[in-house]
């Protein structure tokens, strides 16, 4: 069998880099009608979010993971990005998937769960299918973002170190270990960008916070977000989970809970016209 041809006309996010970690590289998938564009962290990389990447490629769905600007190379590229290159990031996936897609589901973790958010509401036709937001950043810990808006507003210092979250097995994320802070607060930018629109969301949206998010406290997150939920929103606490949801020891059934969430509107699989969803 000859191997299957790259997808053509790829963005800059979706292209591997040969100066991007190993194991961050960015996924790009054709498939069925219905297409998934999954979005990784602050600080962070593809890695974070891959297996629901693949999970969704393996079902038939096409995929767009792409490395958003700034990420997956060297902290100094991040320092220079704010929220606006992340979102373009975002939009030149997405412009690649609709192309080839009937209709698109957006995941997101932490802050990709607020680009996903933005581009939810921002007016784009056609709108997503649905949202998956994992742990979404709506909040640091007020310590965190009063030293953030110091260190931004001084220019000193320009980085933090970040502490070395080891997952199940001694797994090492491979993602930065500093911060730079004049991104963090384009970062706190985009939270309240999500907070000022008032408007709930008026297409489903599945919601999953660990309860043991040291990043992201999950009972502020839940308060912030409760306005935009909306009347299809659902939102799930995870008891002992942490940030990376879908790589800490829940991570199979964070994966089992958005795959469910997808064929629950995909009943008929990824490939086929214009399905209606089905009633839960």
């Amino acid at each position: 069998m000859q191997p299957q041809s790259p997808p053509q006309d790829l963005p800059p996010c979706l292209r591997p880099s040969a100066s991007a970690i190993v194991g961050c590289e960015p996924v790009a998938a054709e498939g069925g009608r219905a297409g998934l564009l999954v979005l990784h962290g602050f600080t962070g990389s593809p890695w974070e979010v891959r297996p629901l990447a693949d999970a969704a490629r393996r079902r038939g769905y096409a995929v767009a993971l792409p490395v958003l600007a700034g990420h997956a190379t060297h902290v100094d590229d991040l320092a220079v990005t704010r929220w606006p290159d992340w979102m373009a990031s975002a939009i030149a996936a997405l412009d690649w998937l609709q192309a080839r897609c009937e209709r698109v589901h957006i995941a997101g973790l932490s802050m990709g769960a607020l680009l996903a958010l933005q581009i939810a509401r921002s007016g784009r036709l056609p709108p997503p299918r649905s949202l998956l937001l994992l742990a979404p950043a709506m909040a640091l810990a007020p310590e965190v973002d009063a030293f953030v808006r110091a260190a931004a507003l001084f220019g000193w210092p320009r980085q933090v170190g970040k502490g070395d979250p080891r997952l199940p097995g001694g797994l090492r994320p491979p993602a930065y270990a500093a911060v730079p802070l004049r991104a963090a607060r384009s970062l706190m930018t985009l939270m309240a960008e999500v907070l000022a629109d008032p408007r709930p969301l008026a297409i489903p949206a599945l919601m999953l916070h660990g309860e043991a998010d040291a990043t992201i406290p999950c009972d502020r997150a839940q308060r912030l977000l409760a306005p935009l939920r909306g009347p299809q929103g659902l939102a799930v606490r995870l008891p002992g989970a942490g940030h990376l949801l879908l790589r800490t020891a829940q991570g199979d059934a964070v994966l089992r809970r958005c795959l469910l969430a997808l064929e629950t509107l995909e009943p008929y699989g990824p490939d086929a016209p214009g399905s209606a969803p089905r009633r839960t």
